[in-house]
């Protein structure tokens, strides 16, 4: 297949589900959502929900503190650079799950505060929570208790890798999962809270149990997962009652398997795996000669689930139109005024149509579990910029097959560990050998701009890294390996290590990338943080790293050379190199926060972070740069909920930065109101001073918006902001004058659907809150 045709099929997939149609597709960025997905795991008395993301982030803090109605969950970015490619909209939404216990109106990431991007859940009604950071350390996990407060609802969900838990993710419940049934029989299942040791080794057990059925050892799998049914309650106890009784029936145990079933049932009526229970204890009663109640049946007559299989379909579409419309005077008060002086200068920034569709379909059997992703979006330009842009930021389909410890992705993807740094075209495979070994091996080529073809300039990357963990207690390790080329080039190879821990009140992340053919250091990140009894949050981060990352690709920032191949008709490699290295300056930064609840009403935070990019020497016609030296920012918020009215919400935020060459003031306040059920108004007003330190620079402006957010229906969603920014600059005795108008209005629409009949409960196999 050619490189056009794939363009065509591509552009044809986004085209077929876009609005607006387009025309061609310019080269930018290949932007993506920043929410990649909810996963749902329904435990006794508690509701998880695994936050995805598409990059790497660190949980900062959350208010309020452990109940609510709107849930804020204050993050940071591990790699920046992506972070700033990932983001396409100052907000960004993702299908929330319809879990009664949960009570979910709307998930949704806001990057435009002034602390720092921030994710909002908003419920129905007032519910308990807790928030942890995941263990992969691009996820966030919310544990919800409902209308009063569980011991035993912890936000820990232990990082298993990708064979990870076989476990059932929902999608849309019924009342029956909402019911901590009583056990059947008395087993002597634990009572009370499971410590985060017992949730890591109940975690740990199901690899092992299931190793030990693989090898027909079932007796060792028995003992195994009994031991895990007597702890109290975990993240893994319905998978371990399941392989407890499959154990049992395998052995030949056949009464006491279906007992187990049974209990199964009472503890866990819905979902995949109540599905496959119910098919297995249809099964024993049919060779028993027992007469069977029909199991339930679809719309179209098959039998559902057992042998078959089940299969979702979710997402959303939306489309916004974006304006921003800029007026500027430049006023030299040395020239005298002139009659026929130009009018206000007239800037249209933007001016578009933004349609976006995230799409996600999976299936799954007895022992696989498969996933398709689309996401794209289409900009449609208007007036001047009479531009299409096509992006197409994932469409990759996932298998897992169980029983081999097999899992591969191919398609676009992103990836953040193993060396891979974001977004390609490609495939990754990965083995589970042993419960606590994971083999990784991956192949792709990296996707620049949203137009990129497979293996455009025949770049190519390969590597493979190994997994261990939990380790410790809570420890994940990882090294990789990994090349890239373009064509015959070396364009980066390097070497690197992970490590990861996490338990419900501390959480540290640790990378190191090595450049071995530039013998340099690409990267050095560590993050951390600690919360304590009272609540208080205190985070640490440090990172040194090359911007951009070292590679010989980037020998052609600068130089009118479309690619290396062209470059090395006039220069050596020798020379390329160079000029690589020479445009690869290093950052180093480091930030210190901490945030406290005042009182149910009030928390205050803070945080502080010095940052140093170093020059660059001036080379193949390129200009030199300076270093910035140390340069440092300060910020400090409260905020408030239920301070004037029920769901209403008070921020206010201030910043100072001390750069290079000037020093900058901001203060920042918002608001949320409720206006009515559904409708919520967020008025926002941010003032900001700018002083030069090397020159007479002073800069005013002003920042006044308001957004209306409408919740239609759970499906439905519409949204309106519009504002103004007015700045006065002075510089060297010229003062200028800005305007700038934004507006923005759009629609969500979120959709589901799956193969079991209308108002049975709804389970999907792989964790599909909306997207990933």
């Amino acid at each position: 297949m050619t490189r056009t045709m794939i363009n065509r099929a591509i552009a044809t997939l986004l085209l077929a589900s876009a609005l607006v149609a387009p025309n061609q597709a310019s080269a930018e960025p290949a932007l993506d959502r920043v929410l990649s997905g909810v996963q749902v795991t329904n435990a006794k008395s508690c509701t998880l929900l695994n936050i995805g993301f598409n990059l790497r982030v660190r949980y900062m803090s959350h208010f309020p503190s452990g109940q609510g109605q709107e849930l804020r969950i204050m993050l940071r970015p591990i790699d920046g650079q992506q972070a700033a490619a990932e983001i396409l909209t100052r907000r960004e939404s993702v299908r929330a799950p319809e879990i009664k216990r949960a009570a979910i109106r709307a998930i949704d990431f806001e990057a435009g505060n002034a602390a720092g991007p921030v994710l909002v859940i908003q419920f129905e009604k007032p519910v308990y929570f807790e928030v942890g950071q995941g263990g992969d350390f691009q996820s966030l996990v919310v544990a919800i208790s409902g209308g009063s407060p569980s011991s035993s609802c912890k936000a820990v969900l232990p990082s298993r890798g990708p064979m990870g838990a076989w476990s059932t993710t929902v999608a849309r419940d019924g009342e029956a999962a909402l019911v901590d049934a009583p056990s059947v029989r008395a087993r002597g299942k634990g009572q009370g809270t499971a410590s985060e040791a017992q949730i890591r080794d109940a975690a740990a057990a199901i690899d092992e149990g299931r190793a030990a059925m693989k090898k027909e050892n079932y007796d060792k799998a028995i003992a195994i997962f009994s031991k895990v049914l007597k702890w109290p309650e975990t993240p893994s106890s319905a998978e371990a009652q399941e392989y407890l009784a499959l154990a049992r029936q395998r052995a030949g145990q056949t009464a006491q398997a279906r007992a187990e079933y049974e209990d199964y049932l009472q503890r866990y009526p819905v979902g995949e795996g109540a599905d496959r229970v119910r098919q297995r204890l249809a099964a024993i009663a049919t060779a028993n000669g027992e007469t069977t109640a029909k199991l339930r049946s679809t719309a179209d007559g098959k039998a559902e689930n057992g042998g078959q299989q089940t299969w979702t379909v979710s997402g959303s579409a939306s489309q916004f139109y974006i304006r921003d419309d800029s007026f500027r005077t430049l006023r030299d008060p040395s020239l005298p005024r002139s009659v026929n002086e130009a009018a206000d200068a007239h800037d249209v920034h933007q001016n578009e149509l933004l349609s976006s569709l995230d799409l996600i379909a999976t299936w799954s059997g007895d022992g696989f579990k498969s996933k398709f992703r689309f996401s794209g979006t289409e900009e449609h330009g208007f007036g001047s910029d009479e531009r299409e842009i096509v992006g197409v930021a994932a469409l990759f389909l996932d298998t897992t097959i169980r029983d081999l410890d097999l899992q591969a992705r191919i398609g676009r993807q992103t990836r953040n560990t193993g060396g891979v740094l974001g977004r390609f075209d490609g495939a990754v495979l990965t083995y589970q050998p042993d419960p606590l070994v994971r083999l990784n091996a991956v192949a792709g080529s990296p996707v620049q701009r949203r137009r990129d073809t497979p293996f455009e300039d025949e770049k190519l990357f390969y590597g493979a890294s190994i997994d261990v963990g939990p380790l410790l207690g809570g420890m994940d390790a990882s090294v990789f390996a990994i090349e890239q080329r373009d064509g015959s080039i070396l364009d980066r190879r390097a070497v690197g290590a992970e490590l990861r821990y996490f338990d419900a009140n501390k959480s540290a992340f640790a990378t190191v990338d090595y450049d071995i053919h530039y013998n340099e250091l690409n990267a050095a990140v560590l993050n951390g943080s600690w919360t304590f009894d009272d609540k208080s949050i205190v985070t640490a981060a440090f990172e040194h790293r090359k911007s951009p990352y070292l590679s010989t690709w980037t020998a052609l920032q600068g130089q009118s050379f479309p690619t290396l191949y062209e470059m090395l008709k006039v220069k050596s490699i020798a020379e390329i190199e160079q000029l690589a290295m020479d445009r690869s300056a290093s950052f180093t930064s480091a930030s210190l926060g901490f945030s406290r609840p005042i009182n149910s009403t009030f928390q205050a935070s803070g945080d502080v972070t010095v940052t140093n990019l170093d020059g660059t020497p001036a080379s193949g016609g390129v200009d030199a740069t300076t270093s910035t030296g140390n340069e440092f920012f300060y910020s400090a918020q409260i905020i408030g909920n239920n301070v004037f009215e029920n769901e209403d919400m008070l921020i206010a935020g201030v910043r100072f930065a001390d750069l290079d060459q000037s020093e900058q003031y901001v203060l920042d306040l918002s608001a949320r109101y409720p206006l009515m059920d559904g409708l919520k108004i967020n008025p926002r007003l941010r003032l900001g001073y700018r002083t030069g330190d090397t020159t007479d620079l002073e800069e005013y402006s002003v920042l006044p918006s308001v957004l209306f957010n409408y919740y239609v229906t759970r499906d439905w969603s519409l949204e309106l902001e519009v504002g103004a920014q007015w700045t006065n600059t002075t510089l060297n005795g010229i003062e200028e004058t800005a305007t700038d108008l934004f507006f923005t209005v759009g629609y969500r629409y979120d959709f589901y659907a799956d193969g079991q009949v209308a108002g049975n409960a709804r389970a999907a196999p792989y964790g599909v809150g909306a997207s990933k």
